[in-house]
């Protein structure tokens, strides 16, 4: 953890116990039994912890940035609003067929948001809502970094393409 200040570490380490002081333990078994790449699990755990350095965290931690959403310029950048709000990962999960389109978008928080998924998709759908949702996270910071809009399409295709791999190389061993 070199480079993080001391505030920043204990602001972590209250997230872990305040998830751990919850009972959320047969969540986190769920997000780390998932047939999806240890870069999706983490990226899940970082999402549900809300630890993903948005534009929310990192204005608490006093960076000067702004807080609203670059893409659409409306609510303020959490992690539940860039993966599942924002119209821009909406035009991502339109493209999805059956349950996931019928999910509600009205939870608080990423993680009341998994924990929504988890219980209406079947472990095959959570696993392509959890990469696809990694795939959004990433088209966003292209975006944002390369400045580069990568189109919906490309993003679903690519998500799928990566778990169908994944998923396919774990078959074989």
């Amino acid at each position: 953890m070199r480079g993080r200040n001391v505030k920043d570490i204990m602001l972590f380490h209250n997230e872990l116990l305040n998830s751990a002081a919850r009972g959320d333990g047969p969540i986190w078994n769920e997000v780390w039994a998932l047939n999806v790449p240890l870069k999706v699990r983490m990226f899940l755990w970082r999402a549900c912890s809300n630890c993903l350095p948005t534009r929310d965290k990192l204005h608490q931690r006093r960076v000067r940035v702004e807080t609203q959403c670059e893409l659409c310029l409306q609510q303020a950048k959490t992690a539940h609003h860039i993966l599942w709000e924002c119209p821009f990962a909406q035009n991502v999960w339109a493209l999805f067929r059956g349950r996931t389109q019928k999910c509600s978008n009205r939870a608080s928080d990423f993680f009341l948001l998994f924990q929504q998924m988890q219980r209406k998709l079947s472990q095959q759908e959570l696993e392509k809502w959890a990469v696809t949702a990694w795939a959004i996270w990433n088209a966003r910071n292209k975006f944002y970094f390369q400045h580069f809009q990568t189109h919906p399409n490309v993003i679903s295709e690519m998500a799928s393409g990566l778990l169908e791999e994944y998923q396919r190389l774990m078959d074989t061993q």
